[in-house]
């Protein structure tokens, strides 16, 4: 019995890794602080040592994660890309080198960036094409956006085939102005620089690249035929000398109080770069040391990362705002006086609810501790209350909603207020933004200012009302021209067509994201039946426990809900599933797809292959049945062509396929 449940933990911890992965490297939004990630990643590995059967070559504790995009064209590097292991401890770097030696080899310390890696590829002194880090094995090609960028040079003095390696990142200066254009234009911000030199280094127009003034600090080589390059330090002299970028920064030393020097002094001195550095990288010098270590499944046994703790900056709480969400839920948010920490300037931070605002004891125009959670969510860690002063007011957490001063409610045993008035202006609009954007409905053109002014003109109320609208009200608003509102009016009508689950995430049913959406909308073939659904019920769809359970309930046993529904309905939105296929055409074969894709893309091959009892992978390998090719397919479809069991078929052959299931 305890096996079914490590079994579950280890998949549980499989899917959260994953799910982050995605968000890091595809998306450069995550939600998690390196160290929370490092922690999951160690939990993981911790439970695989213990129960060695449940071990897969396809864990993210024995690959590099991907930051290969959909329906992009990849190379494969002559030479593997590793990741970093990382130490968040002096006591963790002795027993890394202990491990290599009793007694401290030569080391060397430089910077670690905190950007994109990149491989650049150079025969005959010229540039030959770039790519992202991918998956350790192929990377994502981003030839024509590098050549954009000055400090990488597109001819080089060596002329044999060399692949070179380094970091992408955006200077601190450009990240602010960047950030300051967004926000005139009411685009999102970035978070830090490192997500927006990642989301930079993908965009589809080189021009727009060029404008936001990628750098780079290149420190490593890949594939080279000649055994040129003893030392590490020598490795950097060779770089310089092909008109690389590289850190002048780097010192070498058999010292272990060197190391804990150097490293103490730029987790203090960071803040003066004009660049983000997240830590340390330790390496051997010795190249021939390096080899006879050699790699982990994903991680060289030769170098390590010393990660810096959160920066921590003192400032002035000036007021506290409280926000409504769109289910309800009130946040409060500190107001601060501007300071600079960890690469951005701060003036918000959350206060996350009522408990913790009573913890910290806040007053007004207290001297306040932040740091940026993860380098990512600005938070308040503590309130210097000896500075205070004795006329400060306390900060009290309101009774009434501060938009619609409707009175606010707990759950049980709950920390959270909501306010319950679906009618709350507040809530309007963040349930309007949920339920237009790509992930529900996905209604191209309704973006946040545009939201704004249908509530404020009243030209929408409901999320019904989006369907009902008067264009020729919308024409007359600011900036809206004829072409734009008619997009905007197919968008509309085209998301009456979205498939049930997505239309049942857009509704904002608390504790019900993208996947419990989905999971009921298997269970449940249309809304009646779902809407009808006990609690018990509820609760034998896999995944949803009594907590989420109780939340739908509760929303469908709402009058107002349910009269929504059944208005959308009248609209003519879609609210029931496709028709389960029963025969199963696809039943225990696998599929892979590369290549640029004409007649679907990869998230519908994907649902298409399972619908039909079919799996899909994401490497090729001897398990794999079916590899469907599409234009400019590379290296996947080298690899295939050698094994053969493989099946190699167009996007045509796929089709019929899941015709003659039909």
């Amino acid at each position: 019995m305890e096996d079914i449940f490590v079994w579950a933990e280890i998949k549980e911890l499989r899917e959260k890794i994953a799910y982050h992965e995605k968000l890091y490297y595809e998306k450069a939004q995550p939600e998690i602080s390196d160290f929370q990630f490092d922690k999951l990643v160690q939990q993981l590995k911790k439970l695989e040592e213990e129960y060695p059967q449940y071990k897969e070559i396809s864990s993210p504790t024995a690959r590099v994660g991907s930051d290969i995009s959909h329906d992009s064209t990849v190379i494969e590097h002559k030479e593997r890309m590793y990741s970093l292991d990382n130490a968040y401890s002096f006591e963790e770097i002795k027993t890394f080198l202990n491990k290599i030696s009793p007694n401290i080899p030569e080391v060397t310390l430089e910077h670690k960036i905190d950007g994109f890696s990149v491989n650049l590829f150079y025969d005959n002194g010229d540039l030959q094409y770039a790519t992202t880090r991918g998956n350790g094995f192929e990377g994502e090609i981003i030839t024509a956006n590098v050549k954009t960028i000055n400090s990488i040079p597109q001819k080089i003095k060596y002329q044999k085939p060399i692949e070179i390696r380094g970091e992408i990142f955006l200077p601190i200066s450009e990240f602010e102005r960047i950030n300051s254009e967004r926000e005139k234009k009411l685009l999102n911000k970035f978070a830090n620089p490192r997500n927006a030199a990642a989301g930079t280094i993908k965009l589809k127009n080189s021009s727009e690249v060029a404008k936001r003034k990628l750098d780079s600090m290149i420190y490593s080589v890949g594939f080279c035929e000649e055994k040129l390059i003893n030392s590490q330090t020598e490795l950097v002299t060779f770089l310089e000398h092909n008109k690389f970028k590289i850190s002048h920064e780097i010192i070498a030393t058999k010292q272990f109080e060197e190391i804990e020097q150097y490293c103490n002094h730029w987790e203090k001195e960071r803040s003066n770069l004009s660049f983000e550095i997240d830590g340390i990288v330790i390496k051997v010098n010795d190249r021939r040391l390096q080899k006879k270590l050699g790699f982990t499944s994903k991680s060289p046994k030769w170098a390590i990362a010393y990660k810096f703790k959160a920066e921590e900056k003192t400032t002035e709480l000036l007021d506290v705002k409280f926000q409504v969400g769109r289910t309800g839920a009130i946040t409060p948010v500190a107001i601060l006086k501007p300071v600079f920490v960890a690469g951005t300037t701060v003036s918000r931070a959350t206060l996350h609810n009522q408990d913790e605002i009573n913890r910290l004891d806040i007053h007004f125009h207290d001297q306040v501790v932040i740091i940026k959670s993860g380098e990512i969510i600005p938070k308040i860690i503590r309130v210097e209350s000896h500075s205070r002063s004795a006329e400060a007011e306390k900060v009290i957490f309101p009774t009434n909603c501060p938009v619609c001063n409707a009175p606010l409610q707990k759950e049980d045993e709950g920390v959270i207020s909501y306010c319950n008035n679906l009618n709350c202006q507040a809530q309007l609009y963040q349930r309007i933004k949920h339920f237009a954007s790509r992930d529900a409905v996905d209604i191209d053109g309704l973006g946040d200012a545009l939201v704004k002014q249908l509530i404020e003109k009243e030209i929408i109320n409901s999320i019904e009302d989006i369907y009902q609208i008067d264009y020729r009200k919308v024409i007359i608003l600011e900036k809206q021209a004829e072409k734009s509102v008619d997009n905007l009016k197919k968008a509309i009508e085209k998301s009456k067509t979205q498939k049930f689950h997505k239309i049942l995430f857009g509704l904002g049913i608390r504790y019900v994201g993208a996947k419990t959406s989905t999971l009921l909308t298997q269970k449940f073939s249309d809304i009646d039946k779902l809407m009808s659904a006990s609690v018990e019920e509820l609760m034998q769809v896999d995944e949803i426990g009594e907590k989420i359970a109780e939340s739908i309930h509760e929303f469908f046993g709402n009058e107002k809900n349910i009269k929504m529904i059944e208005n959308l309905k009248e609209l003519g939105l879609n609210f029931q599933s496709e028709e389960m296929v029963t025969n199963n055409i696809l039943d225990g074969k696998t599929f892979l797809f590369t290549g640029s894709l004409e007649k679907f893309t990869r998230s519908e091959a994907k649902e298409m292959v399972e619908n039909n009892g079919g799996k899909t992978l994401s490497a090729i390998s001897k398990n794999l049945n079916y590899l469907v090719a599409g234009k400019k397919a590379g290296s996947k479809l080298a690899k295939a062509e050698k094994i053969p069991t493989i099946e190699i078929i167009s996007e045509e052959r796929f089709l019929e396929m899941i015709k003659q299931g039909k």
